[in-house]
């Protein structure tokens, strides 16, 4: 399947949208008129951090985060592309 469900928790709500598995999260969760935190948008401010708490991602390059924060669960939404058919991010467990 080349979709997936997503689920972004933030300031205690859920929004829920379909993208493709090709897609940068954050970019399409700003395109759904989503308010998701972020600033620099290229993986070096962290402002886009959020923890998956269903499925998985994929970051091309960890940017700042270490590797215990990626053990974790945590990703920078604005290099993170989803890798299962339904994820959930939450960016207020972080």
């Amino acid at each position: 399947m080349d979709s997936t469900k997503v689920t972004l928790i933030l300031d205690g709500e859920q929004h829920k949208f379909t993208m493709s598995k090709n897609e940068v999260i954050l970019d399409i969760a700003l395109s759904n008129g989503i308010d998701a935190p972020h600033s620099c948008q290229g993986g070096i401010c962290m402002t886009c951090l959020g923890k998956v708490t269903v499925g998985e991602a994929m970051m091309n390059d960890p940017g700042m985060l270490s590797d215990d924060e990626i053990d974790e669960g945590f990703v920078l939404t604005c290099i993170s592309k989803a890798k299962s058919d339904e994820i959930t991010i939450d960016y207020d467990d972080v």
